[in-house]
């Protein structure tokens, strides 16, 4: 019988990477719209290059444990010791929290008076009078 592990992966800034123990299977179980989806991929590794390959095997809406029983009964098919295992829970609604609360009268804050001596009022100017002009003289008519 294959172990079981469960997922492992390396988060780096905001990027989770995932490392698998190729060669192994890994079985995700995801939900969208309260349905399950879950499907069993094969991961292995090239013994010349090293660079590691994956293989979707089994894609079903089936729940978590109908995907890892089948997991479990075709490992020893490819003579896989691992099984990765990730299951997405189904996530409820967040309940409301917010409460009645009844409304308490506040007080008015109290401010003080703004003080009149703080503005300044310019000095009255008398008007000057307007400068007059000297007359002219009659001139004579002719």
């Amino acid at each position: 019988m294959p172990t079981l592990l469960s997922w492992t992966s390396v988060g780096i800034g905001d990027l989770d990477v995932f490392i698998p123990s190729p060669p192994c299977l890994v079985v995700y179980t995801s939900y969208a719209d309260d349905e399950p989806e879950s499907t069993v991929t094969f991961f292995w590794q090239e013994e010349s290059t090293g660079m590691v390959h994956h293989q979707l095997l089994f894609m079903e809406p089936v729940p978590f444990e109908t995907a890892l029983k089948w997991a479990q009964e075709h490992a020893p098919t490819r003579s896989i010791e691992r099984i990765h295992v990730k299951h997405a829970r189904i996530r409820e609604a967040p309940k409301p929290t917010a409460q009645v609360r009844h409304g308490v009268k506040k007080s008015p804050v109290k401010t003080s008076p703004v003080k009149k001596s703080a503005v300044k009022k310019k000095a009255h100017v008398p008007k000057q009078a307007a400068a007059k002009r000297p007359k002219r003289p009659a001139g004579k008519v002719s």
